[in-house]
């Protein structure tokens, strides 16, 4: 499908065009705008299953607020490519998610402060150390998404250790939702073998991977509320 502009202003962001991105149409991107509603769905379905206990689901309590900005800021960034503001709605929330994520699972596993202040370093140097590298054509914001994984991913792999393993299918299952995700971003414009793109599945596995990594932290919190000398040593 060739990707026709009808404004010469088009698009208001600094963000890329994608394969189903057309001006002068609303949604001017259908498919991506539609599959960002995944989120939402996820969204509503934690928050109908914590707010009962939300102080036991301190993380996820503050995970959901997070995560419906980001639901709205891209769902109207893909829906009208407006304005800067609702790009860095888009992805800003993912960043900052990543980041307490990661620290959540530092703390979690750390022994000490100065255990958990090392795997905080290590954890940020993995999510923004590509930073500092040029990477060619678009690669570079395909690499920062899966360097942002690593950088939550290093310190759960930590603590499945320190738990035995507690759950892990779900990482397993958001590992690899992820992983099908992101080669879904990277050959939206590489591929021809759907009209409208590949990007909605980057969201569409992206979502998946959100539900996935969201269900091991309930999971991980309701077990531990069974155990109540590991609950007043682990942040919820």
């Amino acid at each position: 499908m060739s990707i026709v502009f009808f404004l010469s202003d088009f698009p208001k962001d600094s963000g890329p065009i994608y394969r189903e991105t057309i001006a002068g149409r609303f949604p001017a991107e259908p498919f991506n705008t539609l599959s960002n509603f995944l989120f939402l769905a996820i969204i509503i379905y934690f928050s109908l299953k914590i707010y009962r206990n939300y102080r036991q689901h301190g993380f996820l309590s503050f995970v959901i607020p997070v995560l419906f900005i980001g639901f709205i800021g891209g769902t109207v960034y893909h829906a009208t490519r407006s304005h800067e503001i609702w790009l860095l709605l888009d992805w800003v929330p993912i960043l900052m998610l990543c980041l307490a994520a990661s620290f959540y699972f530092c703390i979690k596993t750390g022994n000490n402060r100065w255990s958990r202040l090392g795997l905080s370093a290590l954890a940020v140097l993995l999510m923004f150390g590509t930073r500092f590298v040029r990477w060619p054509g678009n690669l570079s914001i395909s690499i920062g998404y899966i360097a942002s994984a690593l950088g939550v991913l290093f310190p759960i792999v930590l603590y499945l250790f320190r738990t035995r393993f507690r759950n892990s299918i779900q990482v397993v299952l958001a590992v690899c939702s992820f992983a099908l995700a992101i080669s879904c971003r990277y050959l939206d414009l590489r591929s021809d073998f759907l009209p409208m793109g590949t990007h909605w599945l980057w969201h569409s596995f992206g979502a998946l991977a959100v539900f996935f990594l969201m269900q091991y932290i309930y999971l991980d919190n309701t077990a531990l509320s069974r155990t109540p000398s590991a609950q007043e040593s682990t942040p919820q």
